[in-house]
C-alpha cells in the first residue's frame, strides 16, 4: 500500500466512524425538537449532545479538505510547473511556441503566449492530412502502395528511390507527397482542409508546393492542436482505416527509431510505457532575403501514457538554420520530459 492509499484509507476509517456518530446524534437531537423528549430530559443532556455534534462537524470539514489535498497529490503527469516559465529556457532567441491539449477533458498547456495562434507554412508537417486525403480519396490504396522513383537525383539520397506511406513518412519525401498532390488536385485539396478546418484551408498556387517555400497555406500551432485532436477523436469525417493507417506511420517505435534515429537521436530515450508520435517540418522562402521569422520549424504529434493521450505542436520561427525542425523536435521533447511525459 502506497503512502498516499495508506492516508486515503485511514480518512476512510475516520469518515465512517464520524459519519455514524453524527447520525446517531442527529437522531438524539431531533428527539429533543419533539415536546416529550423536551419534557423527559435536563437541559445540560441537551447542550452537551449540542456540544459533541458541532465537534463532530469540524472533524468532518477538516477531512474534506485533506481528502482534496489527497487527489490533486495523486495525479501522475502534465501537471503545472512550480516555477514560472521562461521559453528562453527552450527556445534560446529563437520565437518559440509549444501548445499541448489532453484529449478527453480538454485541458491545455501553453508556452509563448500570442506566438501560438499566429500562422506560419505547415512545411512537412502537412504530410499528416496529406496522406489521410490521398488514403480517404483512394489515390494511396493502402500503406503498402509504392510510388515509383522518377529518376531524378535530389539533395537527400534518402529520396532517391521507390517508397510506400511508412517510409516516405520518416524520411519526408517531398517528391512522394508532390506525386500525391497531383493526384488529388486543388479543388479536393480546398474541401477536405476547409472540412478539417485547417488553417487558412488555402491550397492556392502550385499545386506540389502551396505548404511549402512560397505556399499561401498557413496555420497556427493551436490549430495544429485542434485538427490533431480532431483526428485523434475520430473527428475528422473521413474513412477511419486511413487516419488509423496514418498514425501508425507517425509512431516512433519499432521500425520507424532506425530510420529516424539519425535526425531524432532522442527516440532512445523514450520511456518503455510511452508511445510518443511526431512529425517533423521546416521552410524558408525560395528566393529573396530572409527576415527574422522566415524560417520555420515544426514538430507536432501526440504522447500516450498510462491511458491518457495528449496532442501537442511546437513550431520556432528565426533567421536562420537549415536543421529548424529536428530542432523543433529536440524542444518539444525537453518539454515533454520536464513534465514527466516521456
Amino acid at each position: 500500500m502506497t503512502r498516499i492509499d495508506a492516508a486515503r484509507w485511514i480518512r476512510g476509517g475516520f469518515w465512517a466512524a464520524g459519519v455514524g456518530i453524527l447520525a446517531e446524534h442527529c437522531s438524539l437531537v431531533g428527539a429533543f425538537h419533539h415536546q416529550k423528549w423536551r419534557a423527559s430530559l435536563p437541559v445540560e443532556t441537551h447542550r452537551a449532545s449540542m456540544r459533541v455534534m458541532r465537534t463532530i462537524l469540524v472533524f468532518l470539514g477538516v477531512s474534506m479538505l485533506a481528502g482534496c489535498g489527497g487527489a490533486n497529490e495523486a495525479k501522475p503527469v502534465a501537471q503545472a510547473a512550480t516555477k514560472p516559465i521562461d521559453t528562453r529556457d527552450f527556445f534560446g532567441e529563437a520565437r518559440g511556441c509549444f501548445s499541448m491539449r489532453e484529449l478527453g477533458n480538454g485541458e491545455t498547456f501553453e508556452m509563448g503566449g500570442d506566438e501560438c495562434g499566429e500562422r506560419s507554412l505547415p512545411a512537412s508537417t502537412f504530410k499528416i492530412p496529406n496522406a489521410i486525403i490521398a488514403l480517404d480519396t483512394g489515390v494511396l490504396k493502402d500503406e503498402k502502395t509504392i510510388l515509383k522513383w522518377d529518376g531524378k537525383k535530389r539533395w537527400n539520397d534518402n529520396w532517391n528511390r521507390d517508397h510506400a506511406l511508412p517510409t516516405a513518412m520518416w524520411h519526408s519525401v517531398v517528391p512522394f507527397f508532390q506525386e500525391i498532390a497531383t493526384q488529388v488536385g486543388a479543388e479536393r485539396y480546398r474541401t477536405y482542409l476547409s472540412a478539417f478546418h485547417y488553417g487558412n484551408a488555402d491550397p492556392s498556387g502550385d499545386v506540389t508546393l502551396f505548404w511549402l517555400e512560397n505556399g499561401r497555406l498557413s496555420i497556427s500551432p493551436r490549430e495544429q492542436v485542434s485538427f490533431l485532436a480532431s483526428m485523434y477523436e475520430g473527428k475528422l469525417r473521413v474513412s477511419t482505416r486511413a487516419v488509423d493507417l496514418v498514425k501508425a506511420t507517425l509512431e516512433l517505435r519499432g521500425e520507424a527509431k532506425e530510420h529516424v534515429r539519425d535526425r531524432l537521436p532522442f527516440v532512445d530515450r523514450i520511456a518503455e510505457n510511452v508511445v510518443l508520435s511526431g512529425k517533423t517540418g521546416s521552410a524558408m522562402p525560395d528566393s529573396g532575403e530572409i527576415g527574422p521569422l522566415d524560417v520555420v520549424g515544426w514538430f507536432v504529434g501526440a504522447v500516450e501514457r498510462d491511458g491518457r493521450r495528449w496532442v501537442f505542436a511546437c513550431r520556432l520561427r528565426s533567421g536562420d538554420g537549415k536543421k529548424i525542425g529536428t530542432e523543433a523536435a529536440r524542444i518539444a521533447y525537453e518539454i515533454l520530459k520536464s513534465r514527466g511525459m516521456v
